[in-house]
């Protein structure tokens, strides 16, 4: 029993220290965390990579899709209170997601 406790501390203490010390890795994995469970306030843009043109904008909360890769970008957001959801493929896009 005593070893159960002492070893139940220990983890929560690993926990809190790696949590609160800021290091680059816990942030990420702490936002990875945020955004899978709620939205996040973001800019928006996307180009068209070989003319420079804005293809789409837009500036609120919105997920981008876990199964995005580099050439295939999936947005779902809200707008008007009706959730949307836009597909970006190819290779001729540039895909800009800005935290605020």
């Amino acid at each position: 029993m005593k070893n159960l406790s002492t070893l139940l501390l220990s983890a929560v203490a690993l926990v809190t220290t790696l949590t609160f010390t800021g290091c680059n890795s816990c942030t990420h994995f702490m936002k990875d965390l945020e955004s899978d469970f709620s939205e996040l306030e973001r800019d928006i843009t996307v180009l068209n990579a070989i003319t420079g043109d804005t293809v789409f904008t837009y500036s609120g909360p919105c997920y981008i899709s876990e199964n995005s890769t580099s050439g295939d970008v999936t947005l779902i957001f809200k707008r008007n209170g009706v959730s949307k959801k836009a597909d970006f493929i190819g290779e001729h896009i540039i895909f800009i997601a800005q935290e605020k």
